[in-house]
């Protein structure tokens, strides 16, 4: 028995980290593709950023031989009577910038004069040219040289015709009337791939006297190309807007020789790689254009994909884009094999021991997924918890108003009294962590509405009068003259400072008296910045507590929470609330003689003001109207505390219990505002609210107020609904003066319209 006992605990166990094992192993799989994809890319923008670096460091001698050729054409070294002093400057050039093969001068009477890097007589030599016109008759002149400048060979050519004024470089730079650059090509004379650099010359009287260039060769970027490392069948090469190929890792892939024998650079659609042809059609830009940024692609080639990635260069000098291409399975194969590995070992692991197995598979997550998901994890569960535990306590203090309302006796009285205030305790427990958790998870949206901050003054200090006389202190609420009547912004959440802040004031006072103060400490145009302060006589807090006195369940002292009850969440949602309305909150303090809290709000001024009769007026129209209020809910307490909450008022209220029935009601019923649960079966809030949206638009007829109600603190809820035709959207518990409230809100905000 004990045998078969021992192996059904062990099958069971296996049976157990088995499930597990299935649950960590499935996400892994489900977003490795995406995961690895991401991952790829980012390794080859590094390789394209590498090589772009490499390339323009490269090329940065280039930006010299332009600031060279500017030099020589504002000074008189370039000169055709003092040839040999010129002629050996170019050479020094030559010896210091050795991506320079060539420099030279052609004047407007077609004379030349160059010296160049040539291995025709000796590794490393020089060969110097020169073409000189007098009494019409043109001498050339080439003579090959040691670095040192010691005569190897000398000649003359009687039948060359070299005529610099036809060349591009002259021409262009003529035409520009600055220093140009041309594109790349074939040098002539080294037959290498380079580009020029060239900038017109003119005497100390403005006059042009010719055009001096330096040649830089651009063959050493197919060389490194060819050396890069791009996995196992990875490529890269460098083109310019006009499908050029600057280079690429095989450079006599680089020539094409045309019909008349001259050679030039081959374009991207003559390479014999077919692959770099099709990476650069999938770029898919018009011709002489560059990406702005780095661009990703993805093609197929005899059934392989491969990614593409095209990075710009950041030289406006040089309009070239760098093109890298890569197979999937390259890239992605020793990555497989590493994460299949990765996953044998949790699973192994796991199978082991469960707990082990367990902490294994989760390390072979992403870190970094992982701590991200773990704030937002927790603040999404405390909401959802939250809501949750919100919905029965809405239905235990509804149910506690109704039984204040049954005419209970006097000993029933006291445990209605002693339900109420534990509910209300809850609650308010519940709904700190609930704003907290939504500020953590950016769930929480102000309203912008008008208000009177004087008038949510006067509530907020009116709420602790009492409580104030009981404990014999002075309770003063004082309001500046120049605070506006009317500002827009969410005044719910500004008694909610309030209240939290005057609240601890009167809690921690015994003796002495509670301040409060408002008053507008900057007006603008469109702005007001409003200021309140709440001074106490209480024992004041400690200066080491003062800096974490606005953390999350942090107390002056860890004894108070035992003695006057709470979280200590209440200085955190106020200071988060402060600046998510563009303020900020301060503490003074000095123990034994008090605290004092000073806010600042920053509000949108209202720029007219209604005037009093007309308000009053629509105040009292709504009160007096009464209103058809359609229920969309499934749950049958929520309609109940409904029904009871409208009992009173001369509202008329229906219900339905999901959304099909409810579009039927409101096509039978007609009423003048909806509040919409968002999560029924059969047919959802979203759902029905766009289909009576529908019906309205269809039959040419107004739009009522739709108010989305939801019992989720969930980002995007509120948009959705929005998005669907919603007005409004609340969130439950809802009570019996938020109810009313909205309706009146609604059909007031209508009538001013």
């Amino acid at each position: 028995m004990n045998y078969l006992k021992k192996w059904w605990l062990t099958l069971s166990f296996t049976a157990i980290t088995i499930i597990l094992t299935s649950f960590i192993i499935i996400p892994h799989f489900t977003t490795s593709k995406d995961a690895l994809t991401g991952l790829a890319h980012d390794i080859m923008l590094n390789i394209s950023a590498y090589t772009l670096d490499k390339s323009e460091s490269y090329l940065r001698p280039a930006e010299n031989a332009a600031e060279l050729t500017r030099f020589l054409a504002d000074s008189n070294i370039v000169n055709s009577e003092h040839s040999d002093d010129m002629l050996r400057y170019f050479v020094e050039q030559l010896t210091l910038y050795h991506q320079f093969t060539g420099i030279y001068y052609g004047n407007i009477k077609g004379e030349f004069f160059m010296v160049n890097r040539s291995n025709d007589k000796m590794k490393g030599g020089l060969l110097t040219k020169t073409i000189k016109i007098k009494n019409g008759e043109q001498t050339t002149k080439m003579t090959w040289t040691t670095p040192e400048l010691k005569v190897l060979e000398s000649k003359l050519v009687p039948l060359d015709r070299f005529d610099p004024r036809k060349r591009p470089w002259f021409i262009d730079a003529l035409m520009n009337n600055d220093v140009i650059w041309t594109a790349p090509y074939i040098f002539f004379t080294t037959q290498k791939p380079g580009i020029t650099t060239a900038s017109p010359v003119y005497n100390t009287k403005g006059e042009l006297q010719g055009v001096v260039g330096v040649d830089i060769t651009i063959d050493k970027l197919s060389t490194f190309l060819s050396k890069l490392n791009i996995g196992k069948n990875g490529k890269a090469f460098i083109v310019d807007t006009s499908g050029n190929v600057v280079a690429f890792p095989d450079v006599t892939a680089l020539k094409q020789t045309t019909g008349n024998n001259k050679i030039r650079l081959s374009k991207i659609s003559e390479l014999p790689d077919p692959l770099c042809r099709k990476s650069y059609n999938s770029l898919k830009i018009p011709p002489d254009q560059l990406p702005e940024k780095p661009v990703f692609t993805t093609f197929e080639h005899m059934g392989d994909r491969y990614n593409a990635v095209f990075t710009p260069f950041n030289n406006k000098h040089w309009p070239w884009i760098i093109g890298l291409y890569l197979p999937e399975d390259d890239y992605l194969g020793t990555i497989k094999d590493n994460y299949r590995l990765s996953l044998a070992t949790g699973a192994f692991a796991i199978l082991l021991s469960g707990f082990i197995g367990w902490i294994v598979a989760r390390k072979i997550n992403s870190a970094k997924e992982a701590a991200v998901a773990a704030s937002h994890a927790k603040s999404q569960f405390l909401a959802v918890m939250s809501h949750e535990i919100r919905t029965p306590m809405n239905v235990i203090l509804g149910t506690t108003d109704l039984l204040k309302e049954s005419d209970p006796r006097d000993d029933q009285k006291k445990y209605i009294k002693l339900l109420e205030n534990a509910g209300e305790g809850l609650l308010a427990l519940i709904n700190d962590i609930l704003d907290m958790s939504k500020v953590e998870a950016g769930l929480l949206d102000l309203e912008s509405i008008e208000f009177n901050p004087t008038k949510i003054m006067h509530q907020a200090c009116s709420v602790f009068e009492l409580t104030a006389a009981q404990k014999n202190i002075r309770m003063s609420c004082s309001i500046d003259g120049k605070l506006p009547e009317r500002v827009i912004g969410d005044p719910v959440r500004v008694k909610q400072i309030l209240l939290n802040l005057i609240g601890n004031a009167i809690k921690f006072t015994e003796a002495g008296g509670v301040y409060v103060k408002a008053s507008c400490s900057h007006i603008s145009e469109h702005k007001v910045e409003l200021k309140f302060a709440i001074k106490d006589t209480g024992p004041g807090i400690p200066k080491k507590r003062q800096i974490a006195i606005f953390d999350h369940f942090t107390q002056a002292d860890s004894s108070i929470s035992r003695e006057y009850q709470g979280t200590g969440l209440g200085l955190s949602i106020s200071k988060k609330l402060c600046e998510m309305m563009n303020g900020d909150i301060t503490l003074s303090s000095t123990m034994g003689i008090g605290s004092t809290f000073t806010f600042i709000l920053v509000m949108d001024r209202v720029s007219a003001q209604p005037l009093a009769e007309d308000k009053d007026k629509a105040c009292k129209d709504n009160e007096l109207t009464s209103r058809k209020v359609l229920l969309i809910e499934d749950n049958h307490s929520n309609k109940l505390l409904f029904k009871h909450f409208l009992a009173g008022s001369p509202h008329v209220l229906e219900c339905a219990d999901n959304g099909e029935e409810g579009i039927q009601l409101y096509k039978d019923f007609q009423p003048d505002i909806i509040f919409m649960d968002i999560e029924m079966p059969i047919m959802d809030g979203f759902k029905a609210t766009e289909e009576i949206r529908d019906w309205q638009r269809l039959l040419g007829t107004p739009k009522i107020p739709i108010i989305a109600l939801s019992a989720h603190a969930i980002k995007g809820t509120a948009d959705a609904a929005r998005e669907a035709g919603c007005t409004g959207y609340l969130t439950k518990p809802v009570t019996k003066l938020q109810l009313l409230e909205r309706i009146d809100r609604e059909f007031r905000n209508n009538s001013k319209n």
